[in-house]
């Protein structure tokens, strides 16, 4: 059974600066990103908009252990890029509160998702 967890802005104001982008080597030719807005995301190349959902996964796995099952099992053969994908589509669909920051909106996009293919959470 999983647990499905809704994301709020207060939980996770701590993985922005302590996340995996503090603990992740900068590649050259991405640079690394602390912080993100929605609207500044979506400015954002592919290839950094894919370095930071792998970063927001990353924390996610870490901080929200009730989810890792779910995301084990829903995500599992999902590439990054495809990872990206769902993101970039879902921040058009998820409510304002679902998508206040963007680790917030990769965490429930990614949710959502998961939801959507059968991937029910408890």
């Amino acid at each position: 059974m999983y647990s499905k967890t809704v994301v709020t802005a207060a939980a996770l104001v701590a993985c922005l600066t302590t996340g995996a982008f503090a603990q992740a080597p900068a590649l050259p030719a991405v640079p690394l990103l602390q912080a993100v807005s929605p609207d500044g995301y979506t400015k954002l190349s592919i290839d950094q908009r894919q370095f930071y959902v792998a970063g927001a996964l990353d924390t996610d796995r870490v901080l929200f252990e009730q989810t890792k099952p779910l995301f084990a099992a829903c995500l599992q053969g999902i590439t990054i890029a495809r990872a990206t994908e769902i993101v970039d589509r879902g921040l058009t669909t998820l409510e304002p509160m679902l998508r206040s920051s963007m680790p917030i909106a990769v965490h429930n996009a990614l949710l959502m998702d998961c939801d959507r293919r059968g991937f029910k959470s408890s």
